[in-house]
């Protein structure tokens, strides 16, 4: 009786695990030509989606870099003109008395 229930168990197990090859290997079933074309057009319609959103990312990659340059030139001659409120400040200051 142990016998065969151990050769009944291993039977199973072989049964199980052929039957999980079968199925792991279901994708080489032969697509349809409809299926293949929908795989092809879906395919098409992913290329120019990621095409899309990659020239909206160097786009606005562009936009920020024109923005961080007019920052820059807004930051230096902001600085220019407080060097030269402070240049001109000390010009006109009367010189400090005499110890």
């Amino acid at each position: 009786m142990a016998r065969s229930t151990t050769f009944l168990g291993a039977a199973a197990i072989a049964l199980t695990a052929a039957m999980a090859v079968t199925m792991a290997n279901g994708a080489s079933i032969p697509s349809s030509p409809a299926e293949k074309a929908a795989t092809a057009a879906l395919n098409r319609k992913i290329a120019e989606d990621n095409a899309a959103a990659e020239a909206r990312a160097r786009q606005q990659q562009i936009e920020y870099q024109q923005q961080m340059q007019a920052y820059e030139q807004a930051k230096a001659q902001y600085e220019q003109q407080v060097r030269n409120a402070q240049f001109n400040t000390e010009k006109q200051s009367p010189p400090p008395p005499p110890n």
